[in-house]
């Protein structure tokens, strides 16, 4: 065991000249970790640095925790935008320099050195750094899930803005092309909306949508009929002719929802009829 001692040592002494070195290497393959990145020197060297006390404990013992460090790296690499590949990459290029400088004291302790021992250091290296490069994926995933959740909550909302414009009246624009995704999103949005500003009258207008399918229509048409399950009053406006054709064919029955031809015409005669009641 006394030679682990001596390897640890080893790392630990050379500690500043491995992690110069690995910063030089990432600095003539124009990786993020240069000096043009948002990371800067000083902040990469020390995040090597801990790195290599940690990484030389595994010779000595089998109770090393990479988890903390691990986290704390792919959390600041996820959240400047730092590609996974290029990360992983720089985790490729160290493990050749780590693995280099344990050459180089076994070179000058070669006759301590046993071929079985020399196996089981290059196990462990190999070993360490694979489940470092796992946690460090498992933590970038996670920071890059949440990223994309908060996205596409600020999408659903900017997909459905729904707008008091009167005491309990609100009117929801959509503006282009809707999907059958993006009609979902407004689904569940306008209803979640509608219910947390305490909406009686809804009006949807659709003069900003050029055109859309006999899905999109239906999801649509069931917004509507799930608004008024809600006790929530719907008005449509600005249907073109092309959706208005679109809901006819489809077999969509609009008698029991008003309509008007512009949200202009609209908007006076509910907030009188809201008035009145």
């Amino acid at each position: 065991m006394a030679i682990e001692h001596d390897l640890q040592e080893f790392i630990l002494q050379n500690n500043d000249t491995l992690s110069n070195e690995w910063v030089k290497l990432q600095e003539q393959k124009f990786t993020p970790y240069n000096a043009s990145a948002e990371d800067t020197s000083s902040e990469i060297l020390e995040q090597n640095r801990t790195f290599n006390q940690i990484i030389s404990g595994i010779f000595v013992s089998d109770n090393v925790n990479f988890s903390a460090w691990s986290e704390q790296v792919a959390v600041k690499r996820a959240n400047r935008n730092i590609p996974l590949h290029e990360t992983l990459e720089n985790f490729k290029n160290y493990r050749v320099v780590f693995w280099e400088w344990i050459m180089k004291f076994v070179r000058e302790n070669e006759n301590s050195i046993s071929l079985e021992v020399l196996g089981e250091w290059s196990r462990k290296v190999n070993s360490c750094f694979d489940h470092v490069i796992e946690l460090f994926t498992i933590y970038f995933q996670q920071v890059s899930d949440a990223r994309l959740q908060s996205q596409q909550q600020m999408i659903m909302e900017l997909s459905a803005p729904i707008i008091p414009v009167y005491s309990k009246i609100g009117v929801l624009p959509l503006v282009g092309e809707i999907d059958t995704y993006r009609a979902q999103m407004i689904k569940e949005s306008s209803l979640d909306k509608s219910t947390e500003l305490k909406l009686e009258h809804l009006i949807i207008d659709l003069s900003g949508v050029p055109i859309m399918d006999t899905m999109v229509a239906n999801e649509l048409f069931q917004v509507v009929r799930a608004l008024a399950l809600l006790g929530i009053q719907t008005t449509v406006t600005g249907i073109r002719p092309e959706i208005a054709q679109t809901a006819v064919q489809l077999g969509i029955d609009f008698s029991n929802i008003s309509t008007y031809a512009h949200l202009s015409q609209a908007l006076p005669v509910i907030v009188n009829e809201h008035e009145l009641s």
